[in-house]
């Protein structure tokens, strides 16, 4: 089996787009108040995301803010536990860890999960 050869740009350029998300999800994953960091970075409250999918794409809009992304697309995966970032043939799934997993799952309901207030 051969090694895939980058063929273009954007192929170059998967690397640092994939480094660039990571660092960002490392930001939410070690976030003492994720709902915080979220409604601080992206100007909006937690009140917008209802459902799974609404969460994850809330994640998903972070992780890529101010991320060049060269032609690479960013969507969540089918269950909604990372990011697939694909161009053409071409695609690699960022996890998104146990914090972000319970966010997406649960929302802020949960005590004590994904930053929520402890009683």
């Amino acid at each position: 089996m051969s090694t895939p050869r980058p063929h273009s740009p954007a192929d170059l350029a998967l690397a640092p787009v994939l480094i660039e998300i990571e660092h960002n999800l490392a930001r939410l994953r070690s976030s003492e108040n994720l709902q915080f960091d979220l409604a601080l970075e992206l100007n909006d409250d937690d009140s917008h995301y209802k459902s799974a999918v609404e969460r994850a794409d809330r994640i998903r809009q972070y992780a890529i803010r101010d991320v060049q992304l060269h032609g690479w697309q960013v969507r969540s995966t089918q269950d909604f536990y990372g990011l697939a970032v694909e161009h053409g043939d071409y695609q690699v799934s960022l996890m998104f860890g146990k914090q972000l997993t319970g966010y997406v799952e649960h929302g802020a309901q949960l005590e004590g999960v994904a930053g929520g207030s402890q009683r």
